[in-house]
């Protein structure tokens, strides 16, 4: 009797439980109710209207997705699943200047941004996208290779700079722009300039005089880190002596080839991560703006706090500012795994790319970044992807191409 009791009672438990389970799987997801207000920067633009918006959400942790539509307004109420969200927008405005009205695309990205609770008010900024008819980065070089030995190989990295135009341009002046912020590492930076300008860490400039060195549409040119036969050393590497430039650090055990022209250094000395982590970008100086000038206009220090270890320890440290209006190109470099953020605005690159998998990926090696082709002129030169976004624009692990 007792025995059959005991039965009927863990029977009935079993029920209670299941249903309880039951009623917990079946009961509905939190969901929160989010006013979401888009701000342009800089603050100056004076907005006439706000035309159309797209803003994509993605939930890091179920995949879950959705696109909202604005017309008119920069202000979205939508509910959500509770939870962290990527979010991108995309649009265009219309804004009054010196010659009337003028109408613009915009964009933003804002990472893990946490929705919670039952009400919701947030804000994200987004800034008009920069527009270029000039040089592009084609290719990023930025690994490095390995021997047959297997060992690690530097010195054969490389950016390829293309003419995505139907117009004959000079690379005379143009900068090539190291980051001062590493993709992989988000700070709370003083003052907070991202919105208009891109803070460089180091700075190098092609030579001439303005019309020395034309590059042909559809032609490119490619810059060395060390312009020499690489093969000499690593036969699984390349031969970069006929490179057009040459990166060149005065002051440094460092590799000149006397054919090839040098790049001048114009702040610091750029040293290329082999695993990405920094953003790269193209610009030009206003004309007749000297190298001294540009550093000295344009420095300015920021600061942050460093925490290490349960510490935390207050940083200060100088970078250029180089206002985005005088960018013609940005490529933000990342590892997959330990990507945090975009060191640039998302008015002058939405996206990202990358080799590796994740911090000391040993399958990085002799891989690169390279733009997707779109098509092909009428006279057979390739037509490149560029619609500011990294992540859509480039295959990224792929065979460079002086490999080939």
């Amino acid at each position: 009797m007792l025995k059959h009791l005991f039965r009927t009672l863990l029977l009935v438990f079993a029920v209670i439980s299941f249903t309880a389970c039951s009623s917990d799987s079946d009961s509905p997801e939190a969901q929160t109710s989010l006013k979401l207000n888009l701000k342009l920067v800089p603050e100056s633009i004076q907005v006439k209207e706000y035309k159309h918006l797209t803003i994509s959400f993605k939930e890091l942790n179920t995949g879950f997705t959705t696109t909202q539509e604005l017309k008119n307004t920069n202000t979205l109420q939508v509910t959500l699943p509770s939870g962290t969200y990527n979010i991108i927008a995309e649009g265009s405005i219309v804004y009054n200047d010196n010659s009337g009205s003028t109408e613009a695309k915009v964009g933003g990205v804002q990472t893990g941004m946490v929705i919670n609770g039952s009400e919701l008010s947030k804000t994200m900024e987004i800034a008009m996208k920069a527009g270029s008819s000039d040089l592009i980065l084609e290719e990023i070089f930025f690994t490095g290779s390995k021997t047959p030995q297997g060992a690690m190989y530097f010195g054969d990295q490389y950016f390829k700079i293309t003419n995505n135009t139907d117009q004959t341009l000079y690379a005379d002046g143009m900068l090539l722009i190291q980051s001062s912020f590493m993709t992989n590492e988000k700070q709370d930076y003083s003052p907070n300039i991202m919105g208009t300008t891109l803070s460089a860490g180091a700075i190098i400039r092609i030579p001439g005089t303005g019309n020395t060195y034309p590059v042909l549409p559809g032609e490119s040119i490619i810059i060395a880190e060390d312009a020499i036969n690489h093969k000499e050393f690593n036969p699984s590497s390349i031969n970069l002596s006929q490179a057009n430039f040459q990166i060149f650090k005065e002051d440094s055990d460092d590799i000149d080839n006397p054919a090839v022209p040098k790049m001048v250094n114009v702040f610091e000395k750029m040293v290329i991560h082999n695993q990405g982590y920094y953003a790269y970008a193209l610009a030009r100086m206003p004309k007749g703006m000297s190298n001294e000038a540009l550093v000295a206009q344009n420095s300015y220090t920021y600061t942050y706090n460093l925490t290490f270890g349960g510490d935390v320890y207050p940083m200060d440290e100088i970078a250029v500012k180089i206002p985005n209006e005088w960018i013609t190109d940005v490529v933000n470099l990342s590892v997959q795994d330990s990507f945090q953020w975009l060191v640039t605005s998302p008015a002058l690159d939405m996206g990202w790319t990358s080799v590796s998998t994740f911090d000391g990926d040993k399958n990085r090696f002799g891989k690169a970044v390279r733009r997707k082709v779109m098509g092909k002129t009428l006279d057979g030169k390739n037509i490149l992807k560029d619609t500011n976004n990294s992540t859509t624009d480039f295959e990224h692990g792929v065979k460079p191409s002086l490999f080939n």
